[in-house]
Parts: structure tokens; C-alpha cells; sequence
């Protein structure tokens, strides 16, 4: 390389890591790599606040009001859906009641061989060895089942670790019929999501949490928007449903701790199995099938009870989608499913470059949903065709919690809903000010979610030119030279450490 500075980017195409003068930011060229064309740009600068509210303006109640031409139409719950309920229901209580009943047989049988088995220690014939034997054979299944048993039933007691609990339109909560959230929060993922403010506490009211991604926000346009909103106050409306899979979750996720997790007892057992002491490490590694076979059955109930609740889950999401799609309408259910699913492909573009960036020169763009926009800007329309393409031709699977986006486009279309929500304008128009609350969540996002220092981070503001840099310059620096027409910069291929 020249003694000029240099800068780097990853590939769009296959991730390469490429290393070029700084000169020569935002230039198109063909990757050394793969050969695909792709944009130079150490930290894809984000647009300026003027072309991120341009058409933005605050709109005013009138004018929301006035797009919901009428309100949605209650979604008949399907036959299948119902059984689904009730069927789910029972088999859900059943499980955890199974578990208990296997407590109970394993309590019992270690009661039956203390009681039926005592004989073999009544008598010393044989010498002290043969007693020695003796009590390994009376003791060690006898200490084996005991283990067993505490251990089944200590999931019950264990302490669950403290996790961080997961704006929205008032006119699509009355157009649905659903209950108003009592908070709305605000992260930096490409999602939405309904959820209870108060876990188990919340069951009896609506007491609902709605949480929404500022990258969905920036990404999408009014229309997507309120009908992504409309999905997730479809779920409010789901009241028994949504409480199942409540249940649901939790006790999938209390079989998953009980499978996976394990303390200062499972060190302990396995410390004592390590003994040189012929008899004891065959007592211990008798305890230790034991409590592996028991491990075992609990397993087979985990990913019974998991496809079992997602066979629920999928049929929620369908309920749930035919509101965005009464709202927002067939055509714009299945741009708006494109949109997220490249979306989703330019998120993992961006944290690739925001990871070269960083650890380059320890910088950070400071509006990540505006960093996301501009990323995805750069995807070729060939590249973004592809993804279109092959995003419906995955199936659903008995483990998945959603249908696949084949699944749920063909329902739309089917259902050939025009929509009741008209009004066009990009989703940030809401926000009094989406700059503000976006460099807010932005920095919550680096230090909570992502572990970064943010004080030792340099944040890159927006800024008036599109030219890519390394580094926010300053005003007393020089403006980047004028490229020459037809000029191609030298790269250079950097595979990654």
C-alpha cells in the first residue's frame, strides 16, 4: 500500500475483508475474492437528518385519523385453532405431571429396595470382604436412587437468573380491538414483539408491554409499519391464547434448565466419581447413570412439549398475521416480509463492517437504524433479487415457532385483503424527532446488548456528504480529492483473523 491512509470494508457478496486508500471510499469495485461488485467504505456514513425527514414531517391527528378508512373485521378463530387450545392445554398440564409421577416411581422404588433388600446385610458370613461386597450391592442402588430423586426434584427449587424484561398507533389498537399496552419500549432489533410487563403477575389484566425495534421503524414505511403493529396487537387480542404461550414458554424453558443446567451438585458428583476407591467409584458411577438416564427421559419431554407448543405458536402467528393483513393489506403483508428478510441480511452486512471498523480504529456509527439504511442501500438489486427469490423456499419444521415466509405469503395472498390503512410516508414521521430517541437506543444497544465501552468509542455523526471515511473528520481537515473518472483503487484482500 502507499503511505496515504487506508481504510477497510468487508464484501457484501462473501465477507472478505478488503484493505484500500482512504482516497478511494465509495467507489463500486469487483471483489478479489468472489469477483461480485461491491462499494469500498470502511463505516457507510449515515444519510443526513435532512434526507432521513425529508416527507417526514410530524403528521397530525386529523390526517392519522382520517387513513383508517374503517376498522378490522374480528378474525374467526378456526377449528383448528380451537382444538389446538384445548389440546395443547392438556398436554402441556400433563407433562410437568408426568415428571412428578416419574419423582414419584423413582421415590418408590428407592423405598421399595430399602425395605426388600435389607437381608443382604443381616448376615456376616463370608468374611469382611463379602460383606464389603454385600453392602455395595444393597447401598449402591440404594445411594444411586437417592441421588437420582434429589436431583429430579431439585430443578423445582433452583433459582431462576434475572434476565432484562422485553410507539405505537392508538388508532391500530381500536381498529383491532386490542387492549392499549401499559408500556412501550424501545430496542435496537430488527423485531416487535408483544409481551406480559409483569411476567405471571400480569396474567389476570392487560397488562401488556409492546416493544418495538427503531430499525423496523427506519426500514419500513407507514403502511408496513402499522400493519407489523396490527400483528402484534393482534396477539393482545389473542387473551387465552397469549397467556398459553406464556405457559407455554415457560415450561418449555423450565425443561430446557433442567436438561442443560447444571450446579455445585453435578461438580460434586462428578469430584466423587473421580476416586481411586474401587467400591465408592462404582457407587457413584451407578448415581451417575442414574441421573444421566433420568436427564435422558426429561430430554424426550422437552422436545415433546417443544413441538407441541410450537405447533400452538405457529397457529398464533397465522391469527396474528390475518390483522396485519386486514389492516395493511395482502400486497403490502408480502413487500413488507421481503423487506424485513433483506433487512435481516443487511443487519448482519453492517455488524461485519461496524466489527472491522472497530476494531480498526475504535470506531462506532452513532444512529445505528440510520447506519442499517444506508448499509442496505448498498446491496445490489441483483443480490437483493436473490434474496428475494429464495426466502419462500424454506419449510416449516416441527420446532419452529413461526411458519416459514413461503407459508405465511401464500396465506395473504389467498386472502386478498386491499387493506384499510392507506397512508403513505416513511414510519419515522411518527416520532416528533426519530433522530433523538435513535442515538439514545443506539448507545444503550452498544453498552447493554453488545458489551462495548462506549466511552472509548468514537462515534461517527451523520454528515452531509455520502463519501465513506474511516473516522468523523474534523472542519479544519481538508476535503477528500476528487476521484479520476475511470480510475480503479488498489485493494488489497484481507482474510480475517
Amino acid at each position: 500500500m502507499s503511505d496515504s491512509l487506508s481504510a477497510k470494508c468487508s464484501c457484501e457478496h462473501c465477507g472478505v475483508h478488503l484493505e484500500f486508500p482512504l482516497e478511494a471510499a465509495g467507489m463500486g469495485i469487483a471483489c478479489p475474492n468472489c469477483g461480485q461488485q461491491t462499494e469500498l467504505g470502511a463505516l457507510p456514513v449515515e444519510p443526513t437528518a435532512d434526507d432521513q425527514v425529508q416527507g417526514a414531517a410530524a403528521l397530525t391527528l386529523a390526517e392519522l385519523t382520517a387513513a383508517f378508512t374503517r376498522g378490522v373485521q374480528p378474525t374467526f378463530t378456526s377449528l383448528l385453532y380451537r382444538f389446538g387450545l384445548l389440546f395443547v392445554t392438556a398436554a402441556m398440564v400433563l407433562l410437568p405431571v408426568l415428571y412428578v409421577g416419574l419423582i414419584a416411581a423413582a421415590g418408590w422404588a428407592v423405598y421399595y429396595w430399602a425395605t426388600h433388600f435389607h437381608f443382604l446385610l443381616t448376615s456376616l458370613r463370608g468374611g469382611p470382604r463379602l460383606f464389603l461386597l454385600k453392602l455395595v450391592l444393597y447401598g449402591g442402588p440404594l445411594f444411586a436412587g437417592a441421588v437420582l430423586v434429589f436431583f429430579m426434584v431439585k430443578p423445582f427449587f433452583a433459582r431462576r437468573p434475572r434476565h432484562a424484561q422485553p410507539l405505537a398507533l392508538n388508532k391500530v389498537c381500536e381498529s383491532v380491538g386490542a387492549p392499549f399496552p401499559k408500556r412501550i419500549d424501545l430496542d435496537c432489533q430488527l423485531n416487535a414483539a408483544a409481551s406480559f410487563r409483569r411476567g405471571m403477575l400480569s396474567f389476570l389484566g392487560n397488562d401488556l408491554v409492546l416493544t418495538i425495534g427503531l430499525p423496523l421503524v427506519a426500514g419500513l414505511n407507514l403502511r408496513e409499519f402499522a400493519g407489523v403493529l396490527a400483528h402484534e396487537f393482534g396477539h393482545f387480542t389473542q387473551g387465552f391464547g397469549m397467556r398459553l404461550s406464556y405457559v407455554i414458554r415457560s415450561i418449555n424453558g423450565w425443561f430446557a434448565r433442567v436438561v442443560y443446567q447444571r450446579d455445585q451438585w453435578d461438580a460434586w458428583l462428578e469430584e466423587m466419581g473421580d476416586t481411586e476407591v474401587w467400591w465408592m467409584s462404582l457407587v457413584v458411577g451407578g448415581a451417575r447413570v442414574a441421573v444421566w438416564f433420568s436427564r435422558l427421559l426429561l430430554t424426550g419431554l422437552m422436545f415433546a412439549g417443544h413441538a407441541i407448543g410450537c405447533f400452538m405458536l405457529r397457529q398464533m402467528e397465522y391469527d396474528a398475521d390475518s390483522y396485519e393483513i386486514k389492516l395493511a393489506g395482502s400486497q403490502v403483508f408480502e413487500t413488507t416480509t421481503r423487506k424485513i428478510h433483506v433487512l435481516g441480511h443487511s443487519l448482519d452486512l453492517a455488524y461485519r463492517n461496524m466489527r472491522v471498523a472497530w476494531n480498526q480504529n475504535r470506531t462506532l456509527p452513532e444512529n445505528f437504524p440510520a447506519y442499517l439504511l444506508r448499509t442496505d442501500s448498498g446491496v445490489s438489486p441483483t443480490w437483493r433479487q436473490q434474496l428475494e427469490d429464495t426466502m419462500g423456499l424454506g419449510a416449516t419444521g416441527i420446532f419452529d415457532t413461526h411458519p416459514s415466509q413461503g407459508d405465511r405469503i401464500r396465506r395473504a395472498r389467498r386472502a386478498a385483503e386491499p387493506g384499510v390503512f392507506h397512508l403513505d410516508g416513511p414510519a419515522c414521521s411518527l416520532f416528533g424527532s426519530f433522530d433523538i430517541p435513535a442515538r439514545q437506543v443506539t448507545l444503550l444497544h452498544y453498552a447493554d446488548d453488545l458489551g462495548i465501552p462506549t466511552v472509548a468509542a468514537k462515534l461517527v455523526p451523520e454528515k452531509p456528504s455520502s463519501t465513506a471515511t474511516s473516522e468523523p473528520a474534523s472542519a479544519t481537515e481538508p476535503a477528500d480529492p476528487p476521484q479520476t473518472a475511470g480510475a480503479k483503487p488498489k485493494v488489497r484482500l484481507k482474510r480475517p483473523a
